[in-house]
This record gives C-alpha cells, sequence and structure tokens, in this order.
C-alpha cells in the first residue's frame, strides 16, 4: 500500500539511525523504517506539524504539480528540413528557474533543473540527452520525405530553499511534455541548368 487511507492526508516516510554515544562524531545515515514504512496525517493538522518537516512533505509530494514549464522546439533548418541531412532541435525552456511559494506562512523558492531531455521526432524515433547548458540540442536525420510532429519531454530534478535557509534537495523529479511543432521534411533534387550562350 503506497496510499494514506484518507485522501488528502500527506504522507511522510519513516526513517531512523542508532548513533553510538561512545564513539565521538559517529554520524551513521538514516535508513528508511520497514515497518511502518510511512505515517500519514491530515492537511487540516499541518499547521501543527514543524514547519521543516511538513514543508518538505509538501514538497516532495507536490513537486510534479509545481514544475510546469514546457520546453519550446527550436528546429534548424526552418521552415523546412531535408531528407538525409542533421536537422538540429533545441528548446528554448531555460535550464533551471525558480518558483517562488508561500507554505505554512513559509516563503519557499523551489529550484527546477532539467536533467534529461527526451525528443520524440514524430517518425517513431527517439533520443535522449543530459548534457548541461546544451539547451537539449540533439541532431536527427529524417530518411523520408513528410510532414512530421516533434516535442521534447523535460524530466526536472529540483532543491528548495525555506526562508533563504540551506539548499535541501528534491525527493523525486518531474517531467513536462512540450507542445509539438511542425516539421516539413522535403527531398532535395538536382537539377542542371544551362548557361545562356
Amino acid at each position: 500500500m503506497n496510499a494514506c487511507p484518507t485522501q488528502g492526508d500527506i504522507r511522510f516516510w519513516v526513517y531512523r539511525r542508532t548513533v553510538d554515544s561512545r564513539l565521538p562524531g559517529d554520524n551513521p545515515p538514516f535508513n528508511r523504517v520497514a515497518d511502518p514504512q510511512y505515517v500519514c496525517r491530515p492537511l487540516a493538522g499541518a499547521n501543527s506539524l514543524d514547519p521543516a518537516v511538513a514543508i518538505a512533505a509538501f514538497i516532495d509530494r507536490d513537486f510534479q504539480q509545481v514544475v510546469v514549464l514546457k520546453g519550446v522546439p527550436e528546429v534548424s533548418p526552418r521552415p523546412d528540413t531535408l531528407v538525409n541531412i542533421p536537422t538540429i532541435f533545441t528548446t528554448s525552456s531555460p535550464p533551471s528557474y525558480d518558483i517562488p511559494l508561500t507554505l505554512l506562512g513559509q516563503s519557499v523558492v523551489i529550484t527546477a533543473r532539467a536533467k534529461t531531455w527526451t525528443w520524440h521526432f514524430g517518425d517513431g524515433q527517439t533520443q535522449s540527452t543530459s548534457a548541461a547548458g546544451s539547451k537539449g540540442r540533439v541532431e536527427h536525420v529524417y530518411k523520408q520525405a513528410q510532414s512530421r510532429s516533434a516535442h521534447v519531454v523535460i524530466e526536472w530534478t529540483g532543491t528548495f530553499t525555506v526562508n533563504g535557509g540551506p539548499v535541501q534537495q528534491v525527493n523525486g523529479t518531474a517531467t513536462t511534455t512540450g507542445d509539438p511543432v511542425a516539421v516539413e521534411v522535403k527531398q532535395a533534387r538536382a537539377e542542371l541548368v544551362g548557361s545562356a550562350s
């Protein structure tokens, strides 16, 4: 069972660690508890929770909903491309952006960062890249002349701060699917042109 029995409750994963006070500086990692794996708390009672815990739970739960920026494809050459030559795909969406929120009366800034761009070229082929700073740049060669529709799916990771405090990692990722762009693939033809004498 991976959901709370009451709809709207917040799920908190349970972690535990054992510190040996006899060992100075003993700081073992937290491990997820097998039983119970998580506890559920009602959303209405969230204000009674430690904000540091509750805010992290809210963000982990809702990261997919708050990351809404889609990749807008940019294709070169445009407006038409040719069979058997590389067509370049990039996206105009930034590699990262901030999402300011107020949660439980606290100022929260989520920073979403593009992790992977997966291109769907409309001819049954896909290609992924995770190269930082590349704007999702890939090249694709179409084999047939035809109208195609291409789009990009971006996987985002995230961090967040509360009231300008330390940066914390968001658990999980979010994905956005960009709107399609039309790609006209044409066949070039060689023609002999005579010169006037």
